[in-house]
């Protein structure tokens, strides 16, 4: 996988990936979910939240997830933390 360090998205390989899930930490600007999910060629979906004791007839929350190789969540992991950090140093 190749990739620029100035923004270029992450070359998508051939082949069958497996595909994990990352939630999407509470309160992350959506600027930088944005920036992750074109930077590592991940997605932004939807999935149900368990909640104990939801009926039958009853909607299940959603919740973002992103989506993709574990490889590359790990890396959109450390960019969204490393983000997070530099905001929230400007307020000091």
């Amino acid at each position: 996988m190749a990739k620029d360090d100035e923004g270029e998205r992450e070359k998508i390989p051939e082949g069958d990936e497996k595909q994990y899930y990352m939630p999407i930490p509470a309160g992350t600007p959506y600027s930088v979910i944005a920036e992750a999910v074109n930077k590592f060629g991940i997605e932004l979906t939807e999935k149900e939240v368990i909640v104990p004791g939801i009926g039958e007839n009853e909607t299940a929350p959603l919740t973002w997830v992103l989506v993709g190789s574990r490889e590359r969540l790990e890396k959109a992991h450390e960019f969204i933390v490393r983000k997070m950090t530099e905001m929230l140093e400007r307020f000091r």
